[in-house]
This record gives C-alpha cells, sequence and structure tokens, in this order.
C-alpha cells in the first residue's frame, strides 16, 4: 500500500510491515522534527546505500511508547544531507561513520571528520567508485596520530 504525503513525502509497508517514507532532502529536517513530536524518540541507525548514480540514506525510527518502528529514506545525488544530531544526539556516531565510509556530508554536524579512517585516507570505501587496486597502509607518527599511506613499507 503506497501512500502520498504531499510531493516531497510518500510511504509504503515494507514487507517486514514496517512503514518506509521516502522524503526529499529538502524536506528531511522538518519531516523528522515532526517523527521526533509524534513520540519517535530513538534514532537507531543511520546507513548509506550506493545506488550507483546517486547516495541514498536511510534512517531507522523508533517510539518506544508504541513499540512502532519506521523506516524513513532519502536520496541525494551530490552527497549532501542535512545532520540529525540536533534532534537526535545518536546520529553524531552514524553520521561520521557514513560520512568517513560513503562520503555523505551531513551538513549542520559540528565534528563531521573521520571515524574510523585516518583522515588523508583516500576516498570511501563502501562506495562503488572505491578503487581497491590503489593499497592504502596505515601507520601511527611520533606524536601517536594514524596516517595513511601507498608506501608498502611504511605501514601495517
Amino acid at each position: 500500500m503506497k501512500e502520498q504525503l504531499g510531493e516531497s513525502v510518500s510511504a509504503v509497508n515494507g514487507k517486514d510491515g514496517i512503514m518506509v517514507h521516502t522524503v526529499a532532502k529538502e524536506r528531511l529536517f522538518e519531516f523528522m522534527k515532526e517523527m521526533k513530536e509524534k513520540g519517535f524518540d530513538s534514532l537507531s541507525l543511520i546507513t548509506g546505500v550506493d545506488r550507483k548514480d546517486y547516495l541514498e540514506v536511510v534512517y531507522h525510527l523508533h517510539n518506544f511508547a508504541t513499540d512502532e518502528y519506521v523506516e524513513v529514506k532519502t536520496t541525494t545525488d551530490n552527497g549532501v544531507v542535512p545532520s540529525l544530531v540536533s534532534l537526535w544526539s545518536s546520529a553524531r556516531w552514524d553520521e561520521r561513520e557514513e560520512y568517513d565510509l560513503m562520503g555523505i556530508k551531513f551538513e549542520g554536524h559540528e565534528n563531521l571528520k573521520r571515524i574510523f579512517l585516518p583522515e588523508n585516507w583516500v576516498g570511501h570505501p563502501l562506495r562503488k567508485d572505491y578503487n581497491l587496486k590503489n593499497i592504502q597502509y596505515i601507520n601511527m607518527d611520533k606524536d601517536g596520530e594514524d596516517y595513511a599511506t601507498f608506501d608498502p613499507g611504511d605501514g601495517w
């Protein structure tokens, strides 16, 4: 069952019975604020999907009072979506992870930097266009900071 909720939002029941909302990224923050006001007090997961021609960002929300789950999806062709940290602090780490591994930029995130890989790592390893032939090695400088290098003699 598909439901149209205005020009920029649609909803459909997924195979598992969970309602999946698709929201234009321009309306994402406003829509998510409405969801929080409706009792969806937990943002449990953010994940990025590389659809080759565009990136999709999927949010998993939970309403503890009603034990209801929903998914919210948005797409971006330029890799930028609004940050939701001001609504759910749990977004802080997930947004950094998606930035690090998928290259999705969360506009307004106060500390958007890599979380797993060194800051100078080239590319985003979960993207379909990531070049696996460019092997990077990680090492540590004299101050204890990790850095990436293409020199096999300089890495682990």
